[in-house]
């Protein structure tokens, strides 16, 4: 059987870590972590698990902390993993029997995201890599997995699996969320060569989001928009817009921005739910179930959107995270 390196990255993640390494002890045959200057339990909780530790001077750069973990790995296959993820359990001891399948060069996982102990399904991840097959990440923050000799035709060789990761990293309660997202505000802004398209200004504006400054993550949505020639990022967008006002309980404010941009951008059918329950909020019952309809009239034709975006969080595109259940929403019409 093929044998499977597990790389995480960690600084002081004593609160998380032990979750994460007993979920993949099982079946690693090794795990490397790259700490970038714990100061709390982190290495020693790995040294309990025997894992490599590799002390990783910390240069404000997230894929070069990655990639040493890739340069380090010595096995078949690489799983890379955060340590506020875990694997499933119940699925754990079967996991490498994927691994056999020379033909491919990866598998995704299929992220449930963990929000007030609620499960919430999320997109699939690549995560799991067969080793010295050209995978390298890139990009300072928010990084990515390229291939330098595949390059995009990769994705050809890649395969979704059944296998779950789950993260416990959206606890909007908890202090370390609001520490990780001024973290990474204070890096994007420290940038002064990176490359400021719609993503970057669209990546500040999530951590604007989750910090709840929603002013400035509209404007820096905005920004985003403008800056993008895709009609189908621009839609998406413009429906975060108009969940931010949402958020704000500004809800006229909401519709008349939904309405007014969903005549361009309409390809993101969740703006016209966002509608419907703002418009509920303002008592207009009567617009509110023609948007509701309009939605549903969308949700049966297919699948939860028209177009992929790897980096769209599959939880803003549910009907739950607004409270309701896809049959309570058809009985209110």
């Amino acid at each position: 059987m093929d044998t499977l390196s597990v790389c995480i990255i960690a600084k002081n993640e004593e609160e998380n870590l032990v979750r994460c390494l007993k979920s993949v002890q099982s079946i690693a045959d090794e795990i490397i972590l790259i700490d970038t200057g714990s100061i709390d339990n982190t290495i020693n909780i790995s040294n309990k698990f025997n894992a490599k530790v590799i002390n990783f001077l910390w240069n404000n750069d997230f894929s070069a902390a990655r990639n040493k973990a890739l340069e380090v790995a010595s096995k078949d296959w690489i799983l890379c993993i955060d340590c506020d993820e875990a694997l499933d359990s119940t699925q754990v001891i079967n996991l490498k029997n994927i691994l056999n399948d020379s033909s491919h060069l990866g598998f995704r996982l299929q992220l449930i995201n963990i929000i007030d102990n609620k499960p919430y399904k999320g997109d699939y991840l690549l995560r799991i890599i067969k080793n010295n097959s050209g995978f390298y990440f890139s990009g300072k923050i928010n990084e990515s997995l390229k291939n330098s000799i595949y390059k995009d035709s990769y994705i050809n060789k890649v395969l979704n699996s059944e296998f779950l990761l789950y993260n416990f990293g959206y606890d909007y309660n908890k202090k370390s969320l609001m520490d990780r997202c001024n973290r990474n505000l204070s890096l994007y802004l420290s940038f002064d060569n990176y490359k400021k398209d719609y993503l970057y200004y669209y990546n500040i504006a999530n951590e604007y989001f989750l910090l709840k400054n929603y002013t400035k993550a509209i404007d820096n949505y905005i920004k985003a928009i403008d800056l993008s020639s895709n009609y189908f990022i621009e839609s998406y967008i413009c429906f975060l817009i108009i969940k931010t006002y949402y958020k704000m309980n500004n809800f006229k404010e909401a519709i008349f921005i939904g309405e007014s941009l969903s005549i361009k951008y309409n390809a993101f059918r969740e703006i016209y739910l966002l509608l419907s329950i703002c418009y509920e909020k303002i008592d207009d019952l009567d617009k509110s179930k023609n948007y509701l309809k309009t939605y549903l009239s969308l949700y049966s034709k297919g699948p939860p959107y028209c177009f992929r975006l790897d980096y769209i969080n599959m939880n803003d595109i549910i009907p739950e995270m607004f409270g309701f259940k896809l049959d309570d929403l058809k009985n209110l019409i």
